[in-house]
């Protein structure tokens, strides 16, 4: 699915990001900040009215991964003392939010998802 094409370098930035802090690097996320961009929601190319089921289980999916991880680096976020880490798993965080609101304006305009 083209949608998640576009999150795929922040994600693997995400994973060297992790990789680092482990390591006792210092990641630089000031670098990152130009990767940092809200997706563009985009437009389904099949024809209206014709939603792939696999594409709503999919995004669904996809959906639930980001809240759990966003949530997951939120308390990585309080129980660290580092100020840099911190920073990296605040900026982290936040890409993860935007994943998760391209992922929902996506399944809003293809009539997956429903406001409530």
């Amino acid at each position: 699915m083209q949608l998640f094409n576009q999150y795929v370098s922040q994600e693997q930035q995400h994973y060297n990001t992790i990789n680092q802090l482990l390591q006792g690097q210092q990641p630089n996320t000031a670098a990152n900040q130009g990767v940092q961009q809200q997706a563009q929601p985009m437009q389904n190319q099949k024809l209206a009215g014709m939603i792939n089921q696999e594409d709503a289980a999919l995004c669904t999916d996809m959906l639930m991964t980001e809240k759990f991880v966003s949530g997951s680096y939120d308390t990585g976020i309080f129980e660290t003392a580092n100020p840099q880490v911190r920073q990296a798993l605040q900026h982290i965080q936040r890409e993860e939010q935007h994943h998760g609101e391209g992922i929902l304006n996506y399944m809003q305009q293809n009539g997956m998802n429903k406001p409530q």
